[in-house]
């Protein structure tokens, strides 16, 4: 076996400084007490700015498009043309208030109707559930019975089971005082998430007033920690996982918009309750891959059982499965196309395994998150395979060399 020479060392350096430092940083967290609590600490120190790079990333998209309408509009030798970024960010500014303000005047008034007609409708589930009821003892002919209850009948039918309500009281103040606890707590952690979600904002219209020089700086960093060779690399996956990301977002953003048109009119033509709720609520949660329009299909059958029969909730589904087949099949190819580029089972496995790590967030990002490690991934097997001069098949593996001599 022929030990390394000084080219091979130097291609294997990278990667053995990556593998012992990610080594140390695991005994770390693992070994050193206190110091997994402390990266947190520093995660959570950090959170307005996650915040505020999300914010913008998605606010960029019609930034972008602001822009260049604006440039073709303005002369470059206009003075408002120096001024097109700080217009740009007002218009996308404006734009996603005018959008939100639309979604909740929408969204709002039809849920608190809906509240009260489930709650109208609450004592006529009762009563049916009590006409059940007594259906079943007439079938059983239990509702001959006559069972009467005194005072002195039920007082000895509660000594006998020794309650210590001394006991009950003294468990009753404690939850009281837990539930206190709990519930301040809660106040003060949503008031800090108000918080950051606030920092985060007014920090992501900086990022999206200067985001070139952020970037040029970020690039600068990056080119004198890992040399020139390196950073083409790095600069290289940053641009794709850009072009994914982006791609990803503005479509599920487009296609949730067209899908919420579509059941909109589907389901107003067929007369089906709260159209426009429903519509929304599918739209907004089908920005979520495969499971997100099933959230929304779940809370229209909610909806709809509590005006309508069964039957109605039945032909609900149908519709929804048959829009959604559609949606698939046209709607989705077309607007996000194969952007992507990932395999139906990776976008399945990848939104279960995120979710269940990062909740809502890990949910939304999981697909261009996935897309951009398959990518790397297939990308270096393919330079691998290239590199050994080896051709995989379904039931083969053979030399390129051989294969060549052969013919």
């Amino acid at each position: 076996m022929n030990p390394l020479n000084k080219e091979d060392f130097k291609k294997l350096k990278p990667a053995m400084l990556l593998i012992t430092y990610a080594v140390f940083l695991i005994f770390g967290i693992l070994a050193i007490p206190g110091f997994g609590l402390f990266l947190a600490k520093l995660f959570r120190l950090f959170m307005p700015l996650f915040y505020a790079i999300g914010i913008a990333f998605v606010l960029n998209i019609p930034m972008r498009i602001f822009e260049k309408l604006l440039k073709k509009w303005i002369p470059n030798k206009n003075w408002f043309y120096n001024k097109i970024r700080g217009i740009a960010v007002v218009l996308t500014l404006i734009f996603a208030a005018l959008v939100l303000y639309v979604l909740f005047s929408i969204i709002a008034p039809q849920i608190v109707s809906s509240l009260q007609l489930l709650l109208k409708n609450a004592t006529n589930y009762i009563t049916s559930i009590l006409t059940n009821f007594n259906t079943v003892l007439e079938f059983f002919n239990l509702d001959k019975l006559n069972i009467t209850l005194d005072n002195q009948s039920i007082n000895e039918f509660v000594k006998q089971f020794n309650i210590n309500w001394e006991s009950i009281v003294k468990n009753m103040s404690n939850w009281a005082i837990g539930t206190g606890t709990s519930l301040i707590n809660n106040v003060f952690a949503f008031t800090g998430e108000l918080a950051n979600w606030f920092t985060g904002f007014m920090l992501s219209l900086y990022l999206l007033s200067s985001k070139e020089k952020f970037i040029r700086q970020f690039r600068k960093l990056i080119a004198a920690i890992f040399g020139y060779k390196l950073s083409l690399r790095i600069f290289k996956i940053g641009t794709e996982s850009n072009r994914i990301f982006n791609s990803f977002i503005s479509g599920q953003l487009v296609e949730a918009c067209i899908l919420g048109c579509i059941y909109f009119v589907v389901l107003s033509l067929l007369n089906i309750p709260f159209a426009m709720l429903i519509s929304c609520v599918i739209a907004i949660t089908s920005i979520i891959p495969m499971f997100g329009a099933m959230f929304g299909m779940a809370f229209g059958c909610l909806l709809i059982l509590a005006v309508r029969p069964l039957l109605d909730v039945v032909w609900f589904v149908i519709i929804f499965q048959a829009v959604q087949t559609f949606e698939g099949n046209v709607i989705y190819p077309r607007v996000v196309g194969n952007s992507v580029g990932l395999p139906g089972i990776w976008v399945l496995l990848s939104i279960i395994i995120l979710g269940s790590i990062w909740g809502l967030f890990g949910m939304l990002i999981a697909v261009p998150f996935t897309a951009v490690c398959y990518n790397l991934l297939s990308e270096f097997v393919n330079y691998r395979l290239k590199k050994q001069q080896l051709i995989v098949t379904t039931d083969t593996l053979e030399k390129a060399e051989e294969k060549i001599s052969e013919s």
